[in-house]
């Protein structure tokens, strides 16, 4: 080991896979942690003892066989004595890992939800809370996932990408200063963000996903997603949808406050140190970080069930909040209803289902920045 900083990775799918591996090889004492009812997601690489990792050379990352410290299905082991905590699952799936670290987790532990999206740390705050944990930790969103990356097997983790220049903010926010330097310790790269609802409006996935996905269903559902994803599937007309959506977003974003990066430019502030050009659409479509990801293989997938509940759904309701309308937006949790005969209004974040229904904007902004008093 090269540094004495201990980190627990929570989640068995490929962006556990690639935090465990890369931070191992990076000389950090890494444990890898699945919920026990997914435990066949790590069976082949506890046997092995690791993962073997194959990093696109551009991503400057090393590759190699990354013999992780520990790989376990018992959460009490994975986080004792870890200095800083990774959640690196859906949304959808954070509050199971809340549920298992609740009893174990120690107030000066940081956990970091990657990506945070809409109310995370609020609602993991609240499962913990539930869960019998006496002193919350510090905890972090990051506005996305740092890696782009797919499993390759069950041992293999390849990765594309690698951001730099991702942002991440505390809640409370008063205490960004305090954590953010010591984060920079394992990602250098890693830039604060002003709060919390900067990162709830900042992930792109949101505004890319749903709309290549909703408007390629047909294509999707007849060739099980044996299409490039970003390059076959954003059309002109898709990016245009794309556009108008994330608009929205960013008029949102003025209304409460906020100074938003337009989408079409996050990737190149990214991956611009792997030779990301350009600032469109169709720049990202042809730039190798995406050239080769092919679609979903079916409708049911995070594209929707994460995207929709948990990017925009919460969108609608925070322009409803700031006066903004989002008639894309809207169209588009409709039509994703529609494709998958779901609720995502019903199932997904709202204020009023995280307990903040009752704010106004200036009280919203003191709670992200104080915290609960």
């Amino acid at each position: 080991m090269t540094n004495n900083i201990k980190i627990a990775v929570l989640g068995g799918g490929h962006a556990g896979f690639a935090h465990a591996a890369d931070l191992t090889l990076k000389g950090f004492e890494v444990r890898l942690c699945e919920v026990p009812e997914l435990a066949e997601t790590i069976a082949e690489i506890r046997i092995r003892g690791g993962i073997e990792s194959v990093p696109d050379p551009s991503t400057g990352l090393q590759a190699g066989f990354a013999k992780v410290h520990l790989i376990t299905t018992d959460a009490r082991e994975a986080i004792d004595g870890a200095h800083v905590i990774f959640v690196v699952v859906p949304a959808f799936a954070q509050s199971a890992f809340a549920k298992i670290i609740a009893p174990h987790v120690k107030e000066e532990q940081v956990v970091v939800l990657s990506p945070g999206n809409f109310g995370g740390a609020i609602t993991f705050a609240d499962a913990l809370k539930a869960h019998k944990c006496t002193a919350l930790p510090i905890l972090c969103e990051a506005q996305s996932m740092i890696y782009a990356c797919r499993k390759g097997g069950p041992d293999l983790i390849q990765i594309f990408g690698f951001k730099e220049g991702l942002r991440l903010a505390v809640f409370p926010g008063r205490l960004t200063s305090d954590i953010i330097p010591s984060l920079k310790k394992i990602f250098p790269k890693i830039e604060a963000a002003p709060n919390i609802l900067w990162t709830w409006l900042s992930n792109p996935n949101a505004i890319g996903h749903p709309p290549v996905t909703v408007l390629n269903a047909g294509w999707i559902e007849h060739t099980g997603g044996d299409f490039l994803f970003y390059v076959e599937g954003m059309s002109p007309g898709v990016i245009r949808v794309i556009n108008a959506l994330d608009n929205e977003r960013l008029a949102v974003g003025t209304a409460l406050g906020l100074e938003l990066t337009p989408n079409s430019q996050m990737a190149k502030l990214w991956y611009g140190h792997q030779g990301y050009e350009g600032s469109t659409y169709p720049d990202k479509a042809r730039n190798p970080v995406y050239a080769s990801i092919k679609a979903e293989s079916q409708l049911d997938s995070r594209y929707l069930t994460e995207d929709v509940p948990f990017g925009l759904v919460p969108l609608e309701d925070l322009g409803r909040l700031a006066g903004v309308e989002t008639p894309t937006c809207t169209s588009l949790i409709h039509l994703s209803n529609g494709l998958l005969d779901r609720d995502f209004r019903a199932l997904g974040q709202t204020l009023k289902s995280i307990g903040l229904g009752d704010l106004t904007i200036p009280e919203l902004k003191q709670l992200v920045e104080e915290g609960y008093s």
